[in-house]
């Protein structure tokens, strides 16, 4: 049976969330709001945070700077609104096995990390959450997001008897996926379906001792 976990915000429907004013439900400012995010988040991919100018996004954009400071104080409030309607979705299978399950998740990830703009975003999150609570608020978000399902392919696990139950599920968890992050954001090795097979089957082996 498949089954689809998602936080992600669909961005249309989150920009309509942040609009106060009902009267501003219009559609053509829903589509200069959308137009000034994906140009914040092109540029926080391509240069990182620090070059979401307000000028830089206006210029991307084509929307005048006068428009973008009547939907954000500043910029970096439409930054962190951009980066909060970002993750990636997360498809999990239940195969029957805790193998089969998180090695189809963990390639997943793998494929998010290095060809979405999500995954380009990462290490600019990471590298300003240790300066700005906002970014740091959505950053631990993401992770949680990550990590609940994971720890649920565990718990799947468990009910089948393939892991003991005595074992912490978070724990578990974070075996499998806190490498990949590890290697991406750290190493800067590759996270190819090959090594994210063997890393499988060795945190799996790893388990069953």
């Amino acid at each position: 049976m498949k089954m689809s976990y998602t936080q992600r915000v669909d961005l249309t429907k989150m920009l309509s969330m942040t609009i106060s004013d009902p009267a501003e439900s219009d559609p053509r400012i829903e589509r200069t709001r959308t137009s000034a995010i994906e140009a914040t988040l092109e540029l926080v991919a391509e240069s990182g945070i620090h070059a979401c100018t307000f000028d830089a996004i206006s210029e991307r954009s084509g929307v005048a700077r006068s428009t973008l400071y009547r939907h954000w104080k500043n910029q970096n409030d439409l930054v962190s609104e951009a980066i909060r309607c970002q993750n990636v979705e997360r498809i999990i299978i239940d195969t029957g096995s805790l193998r089969d399950d998180m090695l189809h998740t963990m390639l997943g990830l793998g494929r998010a990390l290095d060809r979405s703009i999500w995954g380009s975003l990462i290490p600019h999150m990471v590298a300003a959450g240790s300066n700005d609570p906002q970014i740091a608020e959505i950053q631990t978000l993401h992770a949680d997001y990550h990590h609940t399902i994971d720890e649920q392919i565990v718990d799947r696990a468990k009910r089948r008897g393939e892991i003991p139950a005595e074992l912490d599920s978070a724990h578990v968890a974070l075996l499998f996926y806190a490498p990949i992050f590890y290697r991406y954001l750290q190493s800067h090795q590759a996270i190819d379906a090959r090594w994210i097979t063997k890393h499988v089957d060795n945190t799996i082996g790893l388990l069953a001792t």
